[in-house]
C-alpha cells in the first residue's frame, strides 16, 4: 500500500480545521441569541412584577381609604347620628315618591327638529322627558313624512291616556324645539300640524303643547 503523502494529510487537516471552526462560530452564536432571548424574558418578567407591584399598592391605598371611610360611619353612629342619618333617607325616599307620582300625572314630552350635515339630514326627535328619545334621521321627503306619521301614533297614545282618564287627573305636556333657520319651513308645519291635530281629539285643556325656538 502507497504511503500517503505529508501535503496531502495536512491539506485534509486543514478542511477539518475549517468545519470545526465554522460549528463552534455557529454554536456560540446560537448560545448568544439564547442568552439574549433568556434576558429579554427575565426583562418582561420584572416588568410585569412591577406593574403587579403597583397595582398592589393602588388596591391597598383603596382598602385604605374605604376602611377610613367605614370607620367615620361607624363614628357618626357612635355619636348617636344614626336618627339623622335614617331622617335623611326617609327624606330622600319621599322625594323619589314625590317625583314618580308627579311623572304619572304629569306626562312631559319632548319633541325635536333639526337638520344636520348641511341639510342633508333631517332628524325629527320625540319621546317622554323622563325616557330615552326616538331619534329618526330622514333623507328625503318620504322618509320624513314617514317619520312624521310615527310621531302622529306616538302622540296620538297620550291623548287616549287623557281621553280615557275618567278622574280628569292626566295632563300631557309637549315641548316642540326647534331652530328656524336650520329647518325647513314644510318640516316645521309638519309636525305642527300633527300637534294641532292631537290638540283637537283630546278637546281637553290637559293636553298642552309649547314651541320652543333656538335661535
Amino acid at each position: 500500500m502507497r504511503r500517503r503523502r505529508r501535503r496531502d494529510i495536512i491539506i485534509e487537516l486543514t478542511s477539518l480545521l475549517d468545519v470545526i471552526m465554522i460549528i463552534i462560530f455557529m454554536v456560540m452564536k446560537e448560545n448568544s441569541k439564547m442568552i439574549v432571548d433568556k434576558q429579554n424574558t427575565v426583562d418582561a418578567i420584572q416588568q410585569v412584577n412591577s406593574q403587579q407591584a403597583g397595582e398592589i399598592g393602588e388596591l391597598t391605598d383603596k382598602v385604605d381609604e374605604l376602611s377610613g371611610q367605614l370607620a367615620e360611619a361607624l363614628g357618626k353612629l357612635e355619636e348617636g347620628s344614626a336618627d339623622e342619618l335614617l331622617e335623611k333617607l326617609q327624606a330622600a325616599e319621599n322625594k323619589l315618591a314625590s317625583y314618580e307620582a308627579i311623572d304619572d300625572i304629569v306626562i312631559v314630552l319632548n319633541i325635536g327638529l333639526e337638520n344636520k350635515y348641511n341639510n342633508t339630514v333631517r332628524c325629527l326627535t320625540f319621546g317622554k322627558a323622563s325616557d330615552k328619545s326616538t331619534v329618526i334621521d330622514n333623507h328625503d321627503d318620504g322618509e320624513f313624512e314617514v317619520s312624521v306619521n310615527k310621531l302622529k301614533v306616538f302622540v296620538s297614545n297620550y291623548v287616549d291616556k287623557i281621553l280615557s282618564d275618567k278622574d280628569n287627573q292626566t295632563i300631557v305636556y309637549i315641548v316642540f324645539t326647534y331652530n328656524a333657520s336650520k329647518v325647513y319651513q314644510r318640516d316645521y308645519e309638519a309636525v305642527g300640524e300633527a300637534l294641532k291635530e292631537a290638540e283637537i281629539k283630546a278637546n281637553n285643556g290637559n293636553f298642552r303643547y309649547r314651541i320652543n325656538p333656538i335661535k
